[in-house]
């Protein structure tokens, strides 16, 4: 893995873990060939070393890998965001492999779906705490797909279309949906990700204006 420069330190970074976190790019282009169920096995096991609220672990991991679940869930997507889509300035890379994505959903190999069940905390269940799991977990998801070099993409593409999802994956009305992560080999290199300098973004002791 070749080292990469870290422009807010002005170092290069040949920390391994730094270095699958500062190239950890949403890869939206995806090749068709499948990824073994090991691999995707994995992910989810990444997922599930993730932070969650007293080790309660309400998240629940759904790796889908049927051709005709993935293409009637894809075909929904691109046909809800086409209008959207269209609306949109498309000079954007992420507009661009954004579009991409949703067009192609249909042909990715695999689609890892995290939820999570709103039971924390057990006397009064509150949905924050659902999101609390979900969202570092599938983070961890989508670096453990960096470091075993593969493709993967946040979205909430269940959002554009919740009744063909909840039909099409029988999930329970219990679990609550929080990110649908494509798998594939990317099509596309890997390289930093493109970030604003931390010391536009960062305080110290006290929250004080940036200069």
């Amino acid at each position: 893995m070749a080292t990469v420069t870290h422009e807010d330190m002005g170092i290069y970074l040949q920390n391994p873990t730094l270095e699958v976190i500062g190239t950890a790019r949403s890869m939206r282009y995806l090749k068709p060939e499948p990824v073994p169920m090991e691999l995707l096995r994995t992910l989810v096991w990444a997922g599930t070393r993730a932070p969650n609220p007293l080790n309660a672990q309400p998240w629940h991991f759904l790796i889908v890998t049927d051709r005709a679940i993935i293409s009637t869930l894809g075909e929904a997507v691109a046909s809800a965001l086409a209008a959207r889509a269209a609306s949109r300035p498309s000079g954007r890379a992420n507009s661009r492999s954004g579009a991409h994505l949703s067009q192609t959903l249909a042909t990715v190999p695999a689609l890892i779906v995290v939820g999570a069940e709103l039971s924390y905390p057990p006397e009064k269940p509150d949905e924050f705490y659902a999101w609390a799991c979900v969202f570092p977990a599938s983070q961890n998801i989508l670096l453990a797909a960096r470091a075993l070099g593969l493709g993967a993409a946040f979205t909430t593409y269940h959002h554009f279309a919740p009744e063909v999802f909840a039909r099409e994956l029988a999930i329970p009305s219990h679990v609550h949906i929080g990110t649908v992560i494509p798998v594939g080999w990317p099509d596309r290199p890997f390289g930093p990700v493109r970030r604003r300098p931390i010391e536009d973004v960062i305080h110290y002791d006290r929250w004080a204006p940036q200069r």
